[in-house]
């Protein structure tokens, strides 16, 4: 902390504009006797953008350790006054340079969100899905409701408190709680299509009979934990990213749970944006296509289509008939992608919900903003080529297993690769066969269990009766105090009564069926419908079994391990053990019903039931009308060598948008530094014409044109340029390495011309202040110019540009104080 004389100039307007002029950042808008200097502010940026975690307050703290003075509440609070100015001007400066280059729309951003998905050039190979988007929901990113003391959690909590604050963050990232309501049913308007005949759309759906887990697989629902989302009111962010992790579109979600307006206008803005064929992860992705299914979009998605998928690892603890439609290693043209990219995303910005707990809403969205902002500059375009080279070599190991998966079906006497289609197909066949039983068969079931009912009813009757015929009046004594007894002529009333119903359902069943002659027990059909209903029971327990099981286990990762690794499989099973009485008495119930079956069937253990709902394979658990026991792909080995095919399958997919993907970014690169040297130069002022008496001046007349300051826009474009290129160089030697492998991909590396010339504008005006003409834009269907070019203008940088860049990234730990 020290004391700085500012000098107050002529042209300055007011005293926070001279402090600004001079590097520091005033705490007030008139009259400020504090500020800081914007280096410090830079630094808590930045250091707060790679440690989420690091709030205000502790940085105020260890700035006023390292000067020496005790810390003080107005510190924090004058400080956060300068870095909202700071944050501001910033954001004003960078719409200045956007606008500039004709990209301050969303929409441009959006359309450029990630060269590899949508820098598309001429001439590439058809993929059966364009683009590759994940989207989830987390709720880490809550904030807490500041609502009136004393009202208790569940009621009206009454109105906010503390001061409104109606700024709002720019909407390059946000989708609008107005787009995302438009997409509730209870806010349409009357006459809108979501009001009437569409509403159900958002309701949630149970049973759908052509969805194997419509009705069993849920995101949390707002009614059990309406309790807890009363003391928030942003519950946390529903969040969209392409394959490579680039950020497509936040949403806060507002006193819910995970409803499903927040997927819809996801969707929604991706079919705007993208156009067709996007295939889009989500982990309740098979439920969701039934929500699209009956939901206003269902045309649009249908037109375009769009492919709801289910992530690789939320997959596996879905049902095997999902699987068989759902699961990435047997959708074709997904290639290697596990369309898991939210978790990963959820894992770091979990770090961020310490600052946003109680932070205001205007400040909850300013951090999420600039963290996902920075993420996407700094963390995955520098991961952007390490990604692509990762999984190309992860497609080349898995392509050499060919040969091995060659020498296991002739082992196994597998002709052809065609029968690993035939049996998933056969599998599905199966597995529908057990959604529904034959109408026959459960009307025969019934009639057995009337049979059994009529039974009991005729020795309770003869029972009654008998006791009725033996009774005394006056030997039956009064009921004690509270007590009501049946007389015997009520209870013989009773069984007859009950008798005759359980006849007529025998009856009514028996002209249904046309049995002339009843069954009686011992016979080959009461035998039969007694195995059946044995059957029916360890059928019921074994799906109970499985919903809790892997219900328990979903619970788990989306509530309450949010930062958990994808392999912590032990801890989740000894969670699950420790939690899950209710999993021990399933598993006893089931264990009772399969040795009751003829034959018996094998009963299970805890370590085999946590492994099964890993491996999703309860189905075959199941007992049917076919013996599927010996069937190959029922087998252990024979479905191994299934699942290795189609892993090589989508191996050969992932290296054939893998080299697309790299032509592309090659691509993006050549062409964006050529457009971002032309911005630049456009806003440079043109050289001075020489008199005559400079030309004979000589070379210090030159020298003098030469290293004249840059205009500001100039210099902030040229400071966009650094960082939107600071990892080009980066990405080419990481393909020029994978070249050293792969000789085959050099192709890949050839620049290519873009599909869509409106993706990057090339034509340039510069802005009035500098009164430099426009550059001239590229001629239509000729690329950009050559990267040499790029490299023969960089010698003519500015010295003095030069050091003033490298003395913005000095550091200094200061509090400045004006008298």
């Amino acid at each position: 902390m020290y004391t700085h004389y500012a000098e107050l100039r002529a042209g300055d307007q007011g005293i926070p504009a001279a402090l600004l002029s001079q590097g520091l950042v005033p705490t007030a808008p008139f009259s400020p006797s504090t500020a800081f200097t914007v280096r410090t502010l830079e630094l808590y940026r930045n250091v707060h953008l790679r440690s989420p975690s690091l709030a205000l307050q502790p940085y105020i703290k260890a700035l006023c350790d390292l000067q020496g003075i005790p810390y003080r509440r107005t510190y924090s609070d004058a400080f956060n006054n300068a870095y909202d100015l700071y944050l501001r001007i910033t954001e004003e400066v960078e719409d200045l340079v956007l606008r500039a280059l004709n990209r301050a729309e969303r929409t441009w951003r959006l359309k450029n969100v990630c060269p590899a998905c949508t820098y598309v050039l001429d001439g590439e190979a058809p993929l059966r899905f364009r683009m590759l988007v994940t989207m989830d929901g987390g709720n880490s990113l809550k904030r807490l409701a500041r609502r009136e003391i004393g009202k208790e959690v569940g009621e009206d909590l009454g109105p906010m408190r503390g001061v409104k604050d109606e700024r709002a963050v720019s909407q390059r990232y946000y989708l609008t709680r107005r787009e995302v309501d438009k997409w509730a049913k209870e806010t349409a308007p009357m006459g809108d299509p979501l009001a009437t005949s569409e509403a159900a759309a958002f309701e949630e759906i149970e049973g759908e009979s052509s969805n194997p887990c419509a009705s069993r697989w849920h995101n949390m629902s707002s009614e059990a934990t309406a309790k807890m989302w009363g003391i928030f009111d942003e519950t946390g962010i529903f969040l969209c990213l392409c394959r490579h992790g680039f950020v497509i579109s936040v949403a806060d979600m507002v006193q819910s749970g995970e409803q499903s307006k927040y997927p819809l206008a996801t969707v929604n803005t991706l079919l705007e944006t993208f156009g067709s064929q996007i295939g889009c992860g989500y982990d309740i992705g098979c439920k969701f296509s039934s929500t699209i299914a009956r939901s206003p979009l269902a045309a649009s998605a249908q037109k375009l289509q769009f492919t709801s998928l289910v992530g690789a690892f939320h997959g596996h603890a879905h049902n095997r008939l999902c699987q068989l439609s759902n699961l990435a290693a047997y959708v074709p043209g997904l290639g290697l992608e596990d369309l898991e990219g939210c978790e990963r995303m959820f894992s770091k910005s979990n770090l961020l919900a310490p600052s946003t707990r109680y932070a205001s809403p205007f400040h909850r969205q300013q951090k999420i903003d600039q963290f996902f902002k920075h993420t996407d500059e700094y963390e995955t375009m520098s991961n952007l080529s390490k990604f692509i080279v990762d999984n190309y070599k992860q497609g080349l190991e898995i392509l050499e297993g060919q040969d091995e998966l060659a020498r296991l079906m002739q082992e196994n006497k597998i002709a052809s690769v065609d029968v690993f289609s035939a049996w998933l197909e056969e599998e599905r066949t199966y597995l529908t066969g057990l959604t529904h039983e034959p109408v026959k068969e459960t009307m025969e079931m019934d009639y057995y269990q009337h049979l059994v009912d009529y039974e009991a009813s005729q020795a309770k009757l003869a029972s009654v009766r008998a006791t009725f015929l033996q009774h005394n009046p006056a030997d039956v004594q009064p009921p004690g105090p509270g007590k009501r007894r049946l007389s015997p002529e009520t209870q013989m009333r009773h069984a007859i009564e009950e008798d005759k119903k359980n006849l007529a359902a025998v009856i009514d069943l028996e002209t249904k069926l046309g049995i002339e002659k009843r069954w009686v027990k011992g016979s080959v059909k009461w035998t039969a419908a007694a195995e059946m209903v044995s059957r029916r029971r360890y059928q019921r327990c074994l799906d109970q079994l499985e919903s809790l099981i892997v219900s328990r286990m979903f619970e788990l990762t989306k509530m309450n391990m949010s930062k958990t690794g994808y392999k912590l499989r032990t801890h989740i099973s000894k969670s699950l053990q420790s939690r899950s009485q209710a999993i021990r008495n399933a598993l006893e119930r089931y264990n009772f019903a399969a040795t009751a079956l003829k034959p018996p069937r094998q009963k299970l253990t805890w370590d085999q039931v946590v492994e099964y709902a890993f491996l999703a394979d309860f189905d075959l658990l199941r007992d049917s009308r076919d013996d599927v026991r010996s069937r190959p792909w029922s087998q252990p080995i024979p479905r191994a060598i299934m699942h290795q095919y189609f892993k090589i399958l989508r191996a050969r997919e992932e290296i054939q948008r893998l080299d697309i993907e790299i032509r592309r970014v090659v691509t993006f690169i050549h062409d964006e530094r050529a457009f971002l040297r032309r911005a630049e130069v456009a806003q440079s002022p043109p050289p001075q014409p020489l008199a005559s008496t400079d030309i004979e001046a000589g070379a210090s007349s030159s020298e003098s044109t030469h290293t004249s300051p840059m205009p500001n826009l100039a210099h902030h474009i040229r400071h966009y340029a650094n960082r939107r290129t600071l990892f080009f160089d980066i990405h080419l030697q990481r393909f020029a390495k994978l070249q050293e492998a792969v000789p085959s991909i050099a192709p890949a590396l050839i620049p290519g011309t873009p599909v869509d010339k409106c993706l990057r504008p090339v034509a340039l005006e510069a802005q009035p202040a500098s009164g430099v003409a426009g550059a001239t834009s590229c001629d239509e269907g000729k690329r950009c110019e050559a990267a040499s070019r790029d490299e023969e203008d960089s010698d003519d940088d500015d010295p003095e540009g030069e050091e003033e860049m490298v003395e913005s990234h000095t550091i200094e730990l200061a509090l400045a104080t004006q008298d």
